[in-house]
Protein backbone atom coordinates (compact mmCIF):
# COMPACT_ATOMS: atom_id res chain seq x y z
CA UNK A 1 0.00 0.00 0.00
CA UNK A 2 0.80 3.73 -0.73
CA UNK A 3 1.90 5.82 2.44
CA UNK A 4 -1.28 8.13 3.47
CA UNK A 5 0.87 10.82 5.44
CA UNK A 6 -1.33 9.76 8.86
CA UNK A 7 0.30 9.93 12.32
CA UNK A 8 -0.30 7.30 14.84
CA UNK A 9 -0.41 8.74 18.18
CA UNK A 10 -0.95 5.79 21.27
CA UNK A 11 -2.67 6.71 24.24
CA UNK A 12 -0.74 6.82 27.46
CA UNK A 13 0.30 3.54 28.99
CA UNK A 14 1.37 1.89 32.39
CA UNK A 15 3.45 -0.74 32.09
CA UNK A 16 4.02 -3.19 35.35
CA UNK A 17 5.78 -5.97 36.27
CA UNK A 18 4.90 -8.71 38.92
CA UNK A 19 7.20 -10.95 41.04
CA UNK A 20 6.86 -14.28 43.28
CA UNK A 21 9.01 -14.43 46.28
CA UNK A 22 12.19 -15.21 44.96
CA UNK A 23 12.39 -11.94 42.91
CA UNK A 24 11.72 -13.52 39.21
CA UNK A 25 9.50 -11.79 36.72
CA UNK A 26 6.00 -13.69 36.77
CA UNK A 27 4.18 -11.25 34.54
CA UNK A 28 5.25 -8.48 32.24
CA UNK A 29 1.80 -6.21 31.20
CA UNK A 30 0.65 -2.64 30.58
CA UNK A 31 -2.84 -0.50 30.27
CA UNK A 32 -3.95 2.60 29.08
CA UNK A 33 -4.04 5.44 31.04
CA UNK A 34 -5.60 7.49 29.52
CA UNK A 35 -7.86 6.78 26.30
CA UNK A 36 -9.07 10.21 25.91
CA UNK A 37 -5.72 10.79 24.04
CA UNK A 38 -4.45 9.58 20.90
CA UNK A 39 -6.12 8.76 17.93
CA UNK A 40 -6.10 5.17 17.97
CA UNK A 41 -9.48 4.88 20.12
CA UNK A 42 -8.61 4.72 23.45
CA UNK A 43 -6.42 1.32 22.50
CA UNK A 44 -2.99 0.14 23.08
CA UNK A 45 -0.30 -1.64 22.09
CA UNK A 46 -0.95 -4.08 19.15
CA UNK A 47 -4.19 -3.21 18.78
CA UNK A 48 -4.16 0.39 19.04
CA UNK A 49 -1.60 0.16 16.21
CA UNK A 50 -4.13 -2.28 14.34
CA UNK A 51 -6.86 0.25 14.79
CA UNK A 52 -4.96 3.44 14.30
CA UNK A 53 -3.61 2.10 10.35
CA UNK A 54 -7.18 0.24 9.63
CA UNK A 55 -6.78 -2.95 10.15
CA UNK A 56 -8.57 -3.83 13.33
CA UNK A 57 -8.99 -7.81 14.48
CA UNK A 58 -12.66 -8.46 14.31
CA UNK A 59 -13.53 -8.78 18.20
CA UNK A 60 -15.19 -6.91 20.79
CA UNK A 61 -11.54 -6.19 22.32
CA UNK A 62 -9.92 -4.55 19.33
CA UNK A 63 -13.04 -2.08 19.12
CA UNK A 64 -12.66 1.37 20.72
CA UNK A 65 -14.44 1.60 23.92
CA UNK A 66 -18.65 2.26 24.25
CA UNK A 67 -20.82 2.81 26.72
CA UNK A 68 -23.51 0.35 26.82
CA UNK A 69 -26.95 1.63 26.45
CA UNK A 70 -27.68 0.46 30.16
CA UNK A 71 -24.64 2.73 31.24
CA UNK A 72 -25.99 5.51 29.41
CA UNK A 73 -29.53 5.44 30.51
CA UNK A 74 -28.43 4.80 33.82
CA UNK A 75 -26.06 7.73 34.11
CA UNK A 76 -28.56 10.17 32.40
CA UNK A 77 -30.91 9.08 34.85
CA UNK A 78 -28.77 9.62 37.69
CA UNK A 79 -27.72 13.28 36.25
CA UNK A 80 -31.56 14.08 35.77
CA UNK A 81 -31.74 12.85 39.84
CA UNK A 82 -29.41 15.67 41.17
CA UNK A 83 -30.86 18.53 39.15
CA UNK A 84 -34.01 17.77 41.01
CA UNK A 85 -32.00 17.09 44.44
CA UNK A 86 -32.42 19.38 46.89
CA UNK A 87 -29.40 21.29 47.50
CA UNK A 88 -28.58 21.69 51.55
CA UNK A 89 -26.99 24.38 52.89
Amino acid sequence: KKPTGKFLELPPQLFHMDFDAQGKVQEVGFYVVDRRQGNTGGLGGAFGFLYGVGQPLPIPECRPYKPSFQFRFFSWLANLANKFKKKST
